[in-house]
Parts: structure tokens; sequence; C-alpha cells
């Protein structure tokens, strides 16, 4: 419900255990959640640099060692949005799948988890993959060994509307099953999750084997959909984000006011992500308030403007700037707009 078009926060309260604390901090730190040897997601850190570049190691004397990295590309804004978009639908489906396999429903489960593949190979497509080519030469420069890998940053933000109570709670619900079947002691604790994190290629392969097992096992089949939800999706925290959470949330409902034709509601929410980011401001570093001091600048021109056309446009590039500040998880999906991709750009200009 949002009274008078009004959201205060946004993210997700629930009542969790410290134990699954403890695994968001070790998320922070680019750890995968609920980890066990050989069936846990990986979480690799890729560059953001988009140029190719070449490293050789070794002395020569018996073998010299040539790794490429020929990076594919980069995501725009908004092929990101639309990527953590579909990444939630993907766990929505993988909800529903759990749900009517709950109910003896294989064939509408079956249904829910073909959904979940074919928005997994078209976010694999939306992607930019990085090839790395790896090459090992004897000392005569012959070539002993090539490996060719294709990677991508596969670790998918859930920002938008669509990361709210029904997606997220038979999620919560899945790790603390699979954390009280270890015999783990939960206690209640609230927790507000700043980063969601769909791991792609753990989720790609339960649903693939969910898939497969439907047909023979459907016990086996149900528990493979709750393997992706419990260990597949990662919650991570960071107090410092927490304000910036509340500003995207502001910032999405007024261009949702705007396009309403509620102005006035409009307006009440851009002054909301304002103060949120006062706040912000209060817990980074003082070189990092300008950028947030022309945010709110920008913002307050968007307010006094807000019944322009294209206003509700400018509202949304205000979220992807937002959207740019969180801390990135090691190879989380990142738009090409971040400041992180943008400062070596900055840096050459300056040069």
């Amino acid at each position: 419900m949002e009274p008078h078009g009004i959201q205060v926060t946004f993210g997700w309260k629930r009542a969790l255990a410290p134990c699954v604390i403890a695994v968001a901090a070790i998320s922070c730190l680019g750890g995968a959640a609920f980890v066990h040897a050989g069936d846990e997601p990986k979480a690799q850190a890729v560059g953001r640099d988009t140029a190719a570049t070449t490293i050789k190691t070794g002395s020569g004397q018996r073998y010299t060692t040539t790794v490429e990295r020929a990076p594919g590309g980069e995501l725009s804004a908004e092929d990101f949005r639309q990527v953590s978009l579909l990444a939630s639908r993907i766990v929505m489906h993988l909800n529903d799948g759990v749900r009517q396999m709950s109910h003896d429903r294989a064939d509408e489960a079956r249904a829910e988890v073909e959904k979940g593949i074919s928005l997994v190979r078209v976010i694999r497509e939306i992607l930019p993959t990085t090839v790395v080519t790896t090459v090992v030469r004897d000392a005569s420069g012959k070539e002993v060994y090539r490996n060719v890998d294709r990677v991508q940053d596969d670790r998918i933000p859930l920002h938008e509307g669509t990361v709210a109570m029904q997606v997220l709670e038979p999620i919560a619900d899945a790790k603390q099953d699979d954390l009280a079947a270890r015999g783990v002691q939960l206690a209640d604790a609230q927790l507000i999750h700043t980063s969601v994190l769909l791991e792609l290629d753990y989720v790609e392969g339960k649903l693939q084997r969910a898939l497969k097992l439907l047909g023979e096992d459907r016990e086996r089949a149900q528990a493979e959909m709750v393997l992706a939800q419990a260990r597949g999706i990662t919650f991570a925290v960071n107090e410092e984000d927490g304000p910036l959470v509340e500003a995207q949330s502001a910032l999405q409902l007024a261009e949702r006011m705007v396009e309403q034709g509620r102005y006035e509601a409009a307006k009440a929410n851009l002054s909301l992500a304002s103060a949120r980011l006062d706040l912000y401001a209060t817990l980074v570093p003082k070189e990092r308030t300008g950028r947030i001091a022309e945010l709110q600048d920008d913002i307050t021109r968007l307010s006094g403007d807000v019944r322009q056309e294209g206003s509700a446009r400018k509202i949304r590039s205000c979220w992807d700037r937002v959207a740019s500040w969180f801390r990135p998880e090691p190879g989380e999906t990142r738009s090409a707009d971040t400041e992180e991709a943008k400062a070596p750009v900055k840096a050459a200009a300056e040069q």
C-alpha cells in the first residue's frame, strides 16, 4: 500500500537468524553464501576495464604462460535495469515452481522452470562476455597447452520494485530450512538487505537439473529447486548503503507518480530522496560528498519542473546514478555508467 503515493522505505525487513547475518557478512567480503564443497554458487571477480590485456609469466627456460583477456563490451544503464528485472522474474518463477511442487502439480512446476531457464538464456545474451585465452609454450616456442574461457559477471543485483515481500519471503524461508536441516540454531534478529544477488550460474544449473528430474524423481527435482532458492540468492548487508536503498525507492516511486500525473506525490518523493541522500552523505568520506550534492541539486531542479515532458526519464537517470554508488560484490554485474566504469575514462581525460 502506498498512502498518498509516498513510500518511506525500500528493500525488505524480516526477522532472520544471526547466522544469516554472518553469511551476509561473508557475502560482503566476496564469499558465496552457504558454502558447501562442490555445491556452492561461484563468485568470481572479473575486471571492469574494457581494453584487451596480455600478461606473460615464467622465465622461459622451460615454459612461458600467456594470458590474454578480451572484454566483450559494456552493459548500458538500460540493459542493466533490464537484466535486474529479468533476474527478479527468474526468482519469481523459481518460487512459483516450488509452490506448485508442494501441491503435487508437476506439470505447472515444469512450466515455471522452463520459463526461468528461458530468461537465463536471454540474460546470457545481454551480459557482456570476456574471453580469457591461456597459452603455454615450451622453451622452443612450441605450444603445449591452450584453453579458452568465456566468463561473465553473472551475479545479478535485484533492484526495481520487483524485489518485494512476495519475491524474497520464500527465499528466506528456504534459507532458514536449509540451515535448520544442518543443525544450525535459529534466533530472531532484524535485518535490512541492501544487496540481493542472483547467482545466475548456480541457479541455472539447479533449474536444468530440476527440469531433467521432473520426469524421473519429483522429490529430487523439488530438492534441486529449493537449493536454488536457499543457495542461489545471496543477501548482503552494508549499513552505509541503507539510505541509498531508501533514496532509490523514493526516486522510483516519484517516476511512477509523474507517469500517473500525480505531481504533488512525485515532489514529495523527490524531497524524501534528497533527505535520504543527506543521511548517506554523513556515512561516506568527504571526497564523495560532492557527487551527492550534485545529484541533490538535480533533484531540486526536477522537483520544480516535474510537470515538464521528459521529467520521468530524468528521474530515472537519477535512479541510475544512485544505483552506481552501491558497493559492488565480486563478480557482480555492473552498468557501464557506474562510478567504477567511469573512473579510468576520467583519469585519462585529466592526464
